[in-house]
């Protein structure tokens, strides 16, 4: 096989893995990714166990389904809750941050975060919620945001780099096809 082909094959496959693969490779796992939280129903108190310091999201799962009961209920929670962390092991009262910033739907599910808290000594947390509610489902989990922005990011980066690679040697070998062509043939007497 000429060379001029070999670049043009290979510089398809990089754009194609550039602009089709690297994309879908990054995307599909955030869109159906497994909800990595604590659900629980509220009301009442819980408890959750943390493995390592960071910051921790309470989540209104305002539309969810929860142990074979759908829930759909408003993404905005009631007056007069009061939600209260406590670290089991130290009995330390964990500040209660409130952040209402970040929505996040998947599926049938959507949630919408309330507030975090910062957690410097794993182990068992109590989270207690209370107020004259109807039953509700929260959720409780790690921060994901840095994780999905350097993916979103480093797969954009590395997306274009393969993509303008691919690009540039599939036109190089195109390029040394059609001169390699123009060349006139020369006969040996």
């Amino acid at each position: 096989m000429r060379t001029e082909i070999k670049k043009i094959i290979i510089g398809s496959t990089l754009f194609i893995l550039g602009a089709i693969i690297v994309p879908m490779a990054i995307v599909l796992p955030l869109m159906l990714r497994e909800s990595n939280n604590d659900q629980f129903r509220a009301p009442g108190t819980t408890q959750v166990n943390i493995d390592k310091p960071g910051r921790y999201y309470l989540w209104n799962d305002h539309i969810t389904v929860f142990e074979g009961k759908s829930y759909n209920r408003s993404e905005h929670i009631p007056d007069n809750m009061e939600f209260v962390f406590q670290n089991k092991g130290t009995n330390e009262k964990l500040e209660f941050i409130s952040d209402t910033s970040i929505s996040s739907s998947s599926g049938s599910s959507s949630k919408n975060s309330i507030g975090y808290i910062e957690v410097q000594n794993p182990g068992d947390i109590d989270i207690n919620i209370s107020g004259d509610i109807k039953e509700r489902v929260f959720s409780f989990s790690q921060s994901d945001i840095l994780l999905m922005i350097g993916l979103i990011f480093g797969g954009c980066a590395l997306s274009m780099i393969l993509g303008f690679t691919g690009f540039g040697i599939a036109v190089w070998g195109v390029v040394q096809l059609i001169q390699s062509n123009k060349k006139p043939i020369q006969n040996k007497d």
